[in-house]
């Protein structure tokens, strides 16, 4: 049998009720592709992994005895990725349909792109940052927020309803598809990176294998910034 289109990677840490969220809204708002889910549970204490086993017993379900990191949890699977394409996704996030079936079509017709994220949108429909340029002095010494406002077109953002595809430096990595070939030639995720940026380093590493890296605005998914973050944020910081 060929691979499936598809492999779902969904990290969890004391998300409960969001995760059981957005596995509902994989199983009803993907259509047309093949696709299997894996759920990596980060040593929950909340019943996570309990009540996806019992809601989903279609998603494969690994748990953890210890927290592994965003990336130290999603290379557990990886590097067994046989289908054409991994998507990385937030435990905090839900599907719009069409959402996944954009991303993957617009991967198809870009041999090129080594990854592709949607537009997040907050709850109430209003875009959220989705990308972001790459860390440097003048980005971290000066207010981003203002240079955005100043050089657009050097520091692109969500002030913009984009309605085409755009090449950035980096995607935020909430919902990230990556192409399993050119993960192949890049590696996956630097482990050193235990929660956030190993999605900024994984998008320069693909841009310096040449791989293009794309903001797709039309696919739209919800995105419920910070629920892993919120649990522990002295930690987080």
């Amino acid at each position: 049998m060929p691979p499936t289109d598809l492999t779902i990677i969904i990290v969890n840490w004391n998300t409960r009720d969001l995760v059981l969220r957005c596995l509902e809204s994989i199983f009803t708002c993907i259509e047309t592709l093949s696709y299997g889910v894996v759920v990596v549970d980060n040593a929950s204490s909340d019943g996570s992994a309990e009540a996806v086993r019992e809601r989903f017993p279609q998603v494969r379900l690994i748990v953890n005895q210890k927290n592994e990191g965003f990336a130290g949890a999603n290379n557990q699977i990886l590097p067994q990725v046989s289908s054409r394409y991994a998507m990385l996704l937030n435990s905090d996030t839900e599907l719009i349909k069409g959402a996944v079936e954009t991303l993957v079509g617009f991967m198809d017709e870009n041999l090129g792109a080594g990854i592709a994220a949607p537009q997040y949108l907050n709850p109430d429909g209003s875009r959220q940052n989705s990308f972001d340029n790459f860390p440097g002095l003048v980005s971290e010494l000066l207010n981003k927020s203002l240079l955005k406002i100043i050089f657009p077109g050097k520091y692109p953002s969500k002030r913009k309803d984009y309605q085409e595809p755009l090449a950035v430096d980096s995607v935020i990595g909430a919902c990230m598809l990556v192409r399993t070939e050119a993960m192949a030639k890049v590696g996956v995720l630097d482990g050193d990176y235990f929660f956030f940026l190993e999605e900024t380093d994984w998008c320069y590493r693909m841009r310096q294998a040449g791989y293009g890296v794309y903001h797709v605005p039309g696919s739209r998914i919800y995105h419920i910034q910070g629920a892993s973050k919120n649990k522990a944020p002295d930690l987080a910081w």
